[in-house]
């Protein structure tokens, strides 16, 4: 069997690593926008949406966090009660 320890610590990890991976490719991406040839209203169009997603993923990931967070608060606090 894997320990409980092993499996936490694989997964704060593994989200580290796409945390970095994130930024990276965001960056990269605003990256590609500035060097391109476009014009510079189609570059801020580009990087609005980009940073329109981007705030949209992370409002998901938050909202998914937090039910999980209160899913837990309610399972405790059933369990306490006789």
């Amino acid at each position: 069997m894997v320990e409980s320890e092993t499996i936490s610590e694989i997964s704060k990890m593994s989200i580290r690593f796409s945390a970095a991976f994130a930024v990276i490719s965001v960056g990269l991406m605003y990256v590609y926008i500035a060097v391109t040839d476009a014009s510079l209203s189609t570059k801020v169009l580009w990087s609005s949406a980009l940073s329109m997603g981007v705030a949209i993923a992370f409002m998901i990931t938050w909202t998914i966090a937090r039910d999980a967070v209160r899913q837990r608060e309610r399972e405790r606090k059933r369990k306490q009660m006789p």
